[in-house]
């Protein structure tokens, strides 16, 4: 009885770990469909996740292997996650410190060309206000960029201005409001609804105290995943041809204002090395700081297993890296991000800049079309 008994969970454990192995199987293989569906986009975000548990399923394998021989078929299941498994560590390696650097660091002590940048999603419901502004008060940011603010927001942030006198006020109620607090003067600064009526995103000239000008772009764009419509009960499917339309056409404007200092920050909804963001970097010509420094998970703050990298800062050629930190938990379900940059001259000479590949031009071109709504042209 004991040996059947032995028998039986010996095939059960090879029946579960050969299914969670063609799973894991094709949640590593989706991705690398250029489709916008959004239960294909979704599994760009847990890499690191499906990562771990491919080492646990090959434990398994492992382990059955123990207690007897493999199949064939379940030989070329552990060969394939084995694959699997070098192609989700080589997309998440750029972000460890095992990584080369794509932005420098900066060496200087002081720079008059130096900026400073709080990124926050405020989470519209969140009432942490009094935190913020001590968060506010401890780092003391030149420009502040909040995403998802409400007139709440606007109306509890009230005296701001009184430090920051230069804002771009755009509160919402549907979760993709903006502020813009600086302390910098903001040039012809301008809120644009790029692909869909109520996302907004930003775009402003800024002038650093030494007098020298950049164009800062803050995106909020709508995620991919699944929705309930305020005016139904069905959950529906929210593909990403949107946000990665409204990504594109930002790199597309970097693109053409050519040789400038550029920042383009703000929750992405979408990971740092998702192929609609290389994409974005690639054609805009924009270097990732956290590159050979870290993740710096900013989201979710409400989980521990589930966190990935959502809210970025992207800058042109001509900045270094001072300090990139990710800020301690605030009541929103994002962490905040400070960054502090050097916009320095001799920058383009030592950081790693990426260049388009043949064809990224048209798959943008592409993207932007797919993500344009009706009464925009599509």
């Amino acid at each position: 009885m004991k040996s059947r008994y032995r028998r039986a969970l010996h095939l059960l454990s090879r029946i579960v770990v050969s299914l969670v192995a063609l799973v894991l199987g094709a949640a590593t293989a989706l991705p690398l469909l250029r489709s916008d569906a959004w239960w294909i986009r979704v599994l760009d975000f847990p890499r690191i996740q499906i990562a771990a548990l491919i080492v646990l399923t090959l434990t398994g394998y492992a382990a059955l292997r123990l207690r007897g021989r493999l199949r064939p078929w379940e030989l070329a299941l552990a060969a394939a996650l084995a694959v699997g498994l070098l192609w989700q560590a080589w997309s998440i390696a750029p972000y460890t410190r095992l990584h080369p650097r794509e932005m420098a660091q900066s060496q200087a002590a002081q720079n008059p060309n130096r900026l400073s940048m709080l990124v926050f999603n405020v989470l519209a419901d969140n009432r942490e206000v009094d935190a913020l502004r001590d968060l506010i008060r401890a780092h003391d940011p030149d420009i502040i960029l909040l995403s998802e603010p409400t007139a709440w927001w606007l109306d509890q942030l009230s005296g701001l201005e009184e430090d920051y006198p230069y804002t771009i006020i755009q509160p919402q109620e549907n979760k993709y409001g903006k502020l813009l607090f600086s302390r910098l003067e903001l040039l012809d600064p301008k809120v644009r609804f790029l692909i869909e009526p109520g996302i907004p995103s930003l775009r402003t000239g800024v002038r650093l105290q030494s007098g020298a000008t950049l164009t800062l772009f803050g995106v909020h764009p709508r995620p991919p995943g699944i929705k309930v419509p305020e005016s139904s009960s069905t959950i529906q499917g929210e593909d990403s041809e949107m946000r990665d339309a409204e990504l594109l056409l930002v790199a597309k404007e970097v693109a053409k204002l050519g040789d400038v200092p550029v920042i383009v920050a703000g929750d992405f909804n979408d990971v740092a090395w998702s192929r609609t963001t290389h994409l974005f970097q690639r054609i805009g010509g924009l270097l990732d700081p956290r590159v050979g420094r870290g993740l710096f998970n900013s989201f979710d703050t409400r989980s521990r297993l589930l966190r990935f990298p959502l809210d970025h800062v992207f800058a042109s050629q001509h900045f270094l890296l001072v300090e990139l930190r990710r800020l301690p938990d605030i009541g929103s379900d994002h962490f905040p991000i400070l960054v502090i940059l050097d916009h320095d001259p001799a920058a383009s000479a030592i950081n790693d800049v990426p260049e388009p590949d043949p064809g990224d031009r048209q798959e943008a071109e592409e993207a932007i079309q797919d993500g344009k709504t009706p009464d925009q042209g599509r």
